[in-house]
């Protein structure tokens, strides 16, 4: 669905909430410069910061003329935005001071995009690995927003996630080199025991998000992908991710079902990946607008029937059990799989094995 048929809704904040209205505040933080501090307890899915980029990269012509060309933009602006911009911290100071500036505190205005932009609050946001808030640029409304996904207690900080997954050592690496400074979030200062505990629950998670992603294992093991997907949920939730990773996975297990021909379950993941969404995102969320008509309707998605092996309707989700028993039915955790050329002991024995190859695996990633 593309961008421009889609409006935002009439009820979505697109005021920038401000530390005028007691939503947060701007604050010297020991070691960290500036932070922004929350005012009052904050609930998941409170949108913290709505605002537009002081400055973009889109100003610049080429890589010869990118302070020139900065410099233009930056006086085009009114003062009080010249000041916002030239307050921001520099990671890198000597030559360059305005596009080191943007280095230091620029965001990309969406997933794949290559224009970056800098925000006079947004951009006092320091990094956490488990961070309690999310941003993300919304092209309907031209701004980027954070959303609080964790609850907030008064006088926490407000963090984004600079770099998403890995080990310790591979963040600490990725945030020293590109950000200059060094990472004393609350997983990278756990115990050391752990926190290789948590590195190794991470490293396995970046493994089992490449196998999920794998069109071969979902045409031919959907099974054992979903089974792959439950797994990855369980070390998401034991790490407190709540950022793009969750609403991936949500998104995986819905092309899962749902190529297999099972719009009930595929109902069911669609409707998780919109709420989680909203949480994040907002309900004005690109990504949320285009998945919701599949929650109702999911073989109209491009992934629906490549195999009918698993087929039901969306008024197959059974709406008599309790929690636990819902989710079981969701994994299909009671549902028999003819596997063709094997019995069902030797099944369990190669689900067994597959297990072990994970630990295996994990070890020698470490």
């Amino acid at each position: 669905m593309a961008p421009s048929r889609l409006s935002p809704s009439n009820d979505t904040p697109t005021d920038c909430p401000t530390p005028g209205k007691s939503i947060w505040t701007i604050e010297s933080i020991s070691g960290k410069g500036k932070g922004v501090i929350a005012a009052i307890d904050i609930k998941p899915g409170k949108l913290l910061i709505s605002e537009a980029p002081l400055i973009t990269t889109e100003c610049i012509t080429s890589i010869e003329t990118t302070e020139r060309d900065l410099a233009h933009a930056l006086r085009a602006l009114p003062k009080d935005s010249q000041r916002a911009f030239l307050s921001l911290h520099n990671n890198y100071p000597g030559k360059n001071p305005l596009s080191n500036i943007i280095r230091s505190n620029g965001y990309p205005l969406g997933p794949a995009s290559e224009v970056g932009g800098v925000f006079a609050n947004i951009s006092r946001v320091n990094h956490s690995c488990r961070p309690n808030a999310v941003h993300a640029w919304n092209p309907l409304l031209n701004v980027e927003t954070v959303y609080a996904v964790r609850s907030i207690r008064q006088g926490e900080e407000i963090t984004l996630s600079y770099h998403a997954g890995g080990p310790s050592t591979t963040r600490k690496e990725i945030l020293k080199e590109g950000f200059g400074f060094d990472c004393t979030c609350e997983i990278c200062s756990l115990p050391p025991a752990e926190l290789e505990a948590s590195d190794s629950r991470l490293i396995r998670a970046q493994i089992l998000d490449s196998t999920i992603g794998d069109p071969e294992s979902v045409w031919y093991s959907p099974g054992k992908v979903l089974r792959n997907c439950k797994t990855l949920l369980g070390i998401y939730e034991e790490e407190g991710i709540r950022d793009d990773r969750l609403t991936r996975l949500y998104f995986d297990a819905f092309q899962v079902v749902n190529m297999h021909g099972d719009q009930a379950r595929a109902s069911v993941w669609a409707r998780r990946y919109c709420e989680e969404k909203k949480r994040s995102a907002g309900r004005d969320s690109i990504d949320l607008l285009e998945m919701m008509p599949f929650v109702k309707n999911p073989s109209k998605h491009d992934s629906f029937g490549s195999a009918n092996d698993w087929e039901t309707g969306v008024k197959d989700v059974p709406k008599d059990l309790d929690k636990e028993a819902f989710e079981e039915w969701l994994w299909r955790e009671k549902v028999q799989t003819v596997v063709v050329g094997l019995s069902l002991d030797l099944c369990w024995e190669r689900m067994a094995l597959e297990d072990r190859s994970w630990k295996s695996i994990e070890s020698r990633a470490t």
